[in-house]
């Protein structure tokens, strides 16, 4: 049996017709900051980078770190 665990930083925004969007980056470094998240979504917000089917980003509403596990149970 073989397992596997990632990390993903995921953020959260919404757009302009109120809904959410999420993006998820593979591999953060370790001892990434709650102010590090911040920054990063208001930057992507400002600089106005993505453009979602439901409209622009408007406003950063989340961030955090995911870990997922995986255990093979079929060898």
């Amino acid at each position: 049996m073989a397992s596997t665990s990632t990390k993903v930083v995921r953020l959260v925004f919404k757009t302009e017709n109120g809904k959410t969007y999420a993006m998820e980056f593979s591999n953060p470094k370790d001892g990434i900051t709650t102010a590090e998240l911040q920054a990063l979504g208001n930057l992507i917000v400002s600089k106005n980078a993505i453009l979602t089917k439901n409209g622009n980003l408007v406003e950063f509403v989340d961030g955090g770190i995911v870990e997922r596990n995986f255990t093979d149970l079929i060898p």
